[in-house]
Parts: structure tokens; C-alpha cells; sequence
């Protein structure tokens, strides 16, 4: 196992999705030179994930087409400076965190799409049956929802001002999701929702809640500087208190009724939202040929 999340660059891989992620590759591994590994799965994804928003300035989530142009990065040939968000959720992040040799469950991370409806379906009648008031509605309301309604939740993926993004287990297998957004009626800043990580996903072994949030937050970053979300009070939120207050968000004091649950109070957690800055690009080595 690397003793340092640099280690894990040290070997590059032998087909890239556009000719800046090598480059991109070789700053990451400067920046985590010497960094040391973290115990977790979850965690290592987390700070991959916000690694690239300060190098790229864009989640790796994101449906950019070609990929994201950084000027750094070019250095001649066609689609010279390109990085591809989508080799990086689906190799480059799965390819590093197998070399980390961290226990826990294999997945990848992507953002939804109108035609997962049916998923978000499956995903979100098992979050209301289990815990209502944390995902907003019970199980009658639920299932009284139209395809339309579905088909919408499902298109908040490819939004301007949302995201959502869902792990998904190498068999296809969804095992969690959550959802952000930058506009909502009750505060400013960034507003995170929909968090549901499946039972037997669950545990920071895994790191599947760690990593969604991650990559959220990393979203929400290049949107607002900061991010609220409402949790249960009661004590089966507790749990989800604790995972928040991990990952930095505080309790504002403001408190209110479910919607939906007049009897059950939930109350406000914000965090703050600060990219880190990005390395001198003299830091990437250069004496390798371009790619």
C-alpha cells in the first residue's frame, strides 16, 4: 500500500480520455507529493474530488462534451489543454483508488440524467419508506408521484443551477445519491438535498456517503460560498448529524417543522465552501514529452 496519496501517480496509465490529462495527472501528483494516505476510500475520494475542481475549475461530474479546456495544460496537438471530466469519473479516480488498496466497496460516480427516472424511482421510494422526514415525504406521496415528476428529478443531473449525482456499483447496482442546488426559497448560498446512501452501502469503510458529498460540495464550490441542508432532529437523525458535522457543516440555531410532518422538527446546518488554490505551473514537471 502507498504510504503517500503521490505514490499513486507514479505509474501513469496507458490511454487518457483528452492529451491534458496527462498533465493534469502529473499536477495532482506534485500536489500530493507528500500528503499521506488517508485510512478510507471515502476520504481519498473526497480530496481527489476537490483536487480537480482547484486544478480544472469544474466539478468532475460535469457533462462538458470534448472536455474542459485549461490553458496549462496545452502543450501542442489536437485537443491539446482538453481534460476529460468523464475519464477521470470512470478511470482515472476508480484506477487510483484500486492502487490505494483501501478496503471497501468499488464504485463510480456520475451525475443523473432524465432516462435514469426509473432509478431515481427505485432509489427514492426506499429512501421515504425508510426515513420520511429525511427525504421530505412518506411513502403514499411517493408513490402517488407521475413519471413526469421522475423524469424531472432525474433531469436534475444536467441542470444549470442543480446537480445530482449518484454512486453506482460495478453490476449497475445504484447505491447512493444526493443532490444540490443553488437557488431555493428559504436562504441564501447553496442548498444540499435528496442524501440517501443504501443500507448495505453504507459505513465509512465504504466511503460512498464521503464521496458524494464530496463531489457536491465540490459543485457547489464554483456556484456559492456557502451550503445549508435540513436534518431530523429527532434521534434517528442523529447518524446523519454526526456525518454532517464531520464534513464541516455547524447548526445555524434555525429550526422549524417537516414539511409534510408538523410534528417533527428539523433543523438548518451550513458549511463553508473554499477551493483550495491552485500550484505554480512551473510545479509540473516537465522534462516528459507530451502525450
Amino acid at each position: 500500500m502507498a504510504g503517500r496519496i503521490g505514490d499513486l501517480f507514479r505509474d501513469e496509465p496507458d490511454q487518457w480520455g483528452s492529451r491534458g490529462d496527462p498533465w493534469l495527472w502529473r499536477a495532482l501528483g506534485e500536489r500530493f507529493r507528500v500528503v499521506s494516505l488517508p485510512a478510507t476510500r471515502g476520504a481519498l475520494e473526497a480530496q481527489l474530488r476537490w483536487a480537480f475542481v482547484a486544478e480544472v475549475g469544474r466539478a468532475m461530474s460535469d457533462r462538458v462534451g470534448t472536455g474542459v479546456y485549461v490553458e496549462r495544460f496545452a502543450h501542442g496537438g489536437m485537443s491539446s489543454g482538453f481534460v476529460s471530466p468523464t475519464w477521470w469519473s470512470t478511470s482515472g479516480v476508480p484506477l487510483l483508488v484500486r492502487r490505494a488498496g483501501l478496503p471497501g466497496r468499488d464504485f463510480t460516480i456520475r451525475r443523473t440524467e432524465e432516462l435514469d427516472w426509473r432509478s431515481v424511482r427505485a432509489l427514492r421510494l426506499e429512501n421515504a419508506a425508510e426515513n420520511p422526514v429525511s427525504y421530505g415525504a412518506d411513502l403514499p406521496a411517493t408513490l402517488a408521484m407521475s413519471e413526469d415528476d421522475w423524469r424531472t428529478r432525474g433531469r436534475r443531473g444536467t441542470g444549470t443551477d442543480t446537480t445530482s449525482v449518484v454512486a453506482v456499483a460495478e453490476d449497475g447496482a445504484w447505491l447512493g445519491i444526493m443532490s444540490g442546488q443553488v437557488r431555493s426559497a428559504d436562504g441564501a448560498g447553496a442548498l444540499l438535498t435528496g442524501v440517501f446512501v443504501r443500507q448495505g452501502a453504507r459505513g465509512r469503510t465504504n466511503g460512498i456517503g464521503d464521496a458524494l458529498l464530496a463531489e457536491v460540495l465540490a459543485w457547489a464550490s464554483l456556484q456559492a460560498p456557502s451550503i445549508r441542508l435540513w436534518v431530523d432532529r429527532a434521534p434517528e437523525g442523529e447518524p446523519a448529524r454526526r456525518f454532517y458535522a464531520r464534513h464541516g457543516f455547524q447548526p445555524t440555531g434555525r429550526r422549524g417543522p417537516a414539511a409534510g410532518f408538523p410534528a417533527a422538527e428539523i433543523e438548518e446546518m451550513v458549511a463553508l465552501l473554499e477551493r483550495q488554490p491552485l500550484p505554480e505551473p512551473a510545479r509540473i514537471p516537465s522534462s516528459r514529452p507530451p502525450v
